[in-house]
């Protein structure tokens, strides 16, 4: 600072440790590391919340979904079971015999079954990310 009269005069120095670093500068860090310490605190908290309620979400959605599967499955087999049931009446009423016509209703079950489990078997292999674990792990090949 200078004097008015243009001398130099010394500024004030604020109190000081021991290792030359002043008290208020030490304790405006502390406050300012506590301070962010305690922001990062908060947005974990944040963050553990909202996952926590997306998985209670993802959770009750999931559910719903299978509930919905499992609805949809018995629908499907029941109208399977019902055009079964169309087929043999319109066999039997066009002059096949009922034993005759139960078996061809049979029949045609297991060959849509085979047809089904054959097509499932060639989708199998795109099921283990063969080609993203070779990529990652190549030595597994």
């Amino acid at each position: 600072m200078h004097d008015p009269d243009g001398d130099a005069a010394a500024a004030p120095s604020a109190p000081t440790s021991a290792d030359g670093v002043s008290d208020e500068g030490t304790d405006s860090l502390r406050l300012e590391a506590q301070a962010a310490v305690g922001a990062v605190a908060a947005h974990l908290r944040n963050v553990a919340a909202t996952a926590s309620t997306e998985a209670e979400l993802s959770l009750a959605s999931l559910m719903a979904m299978a509930a919905a599967a499992v609805i949809s499955l018995l629908l499907v087999v029941a109208a399977w079971l019902c055009l079964i049931a169309a087929a043999i009446w319109f066999a039997v009423g066009h002059g096949l015999s009922l034993v005759a016509a139960f078996l061809l209703a049979g029949l045609l079950n297991v060959a849509v079954v085979v047809v089904l489990f054959l097509w499932s078997r060639s989708l199998l292999r795109n099921i283990g990310f063969a080609r993203t674990l070779g990529l990652v792990f190549p030595e597994s090949r």
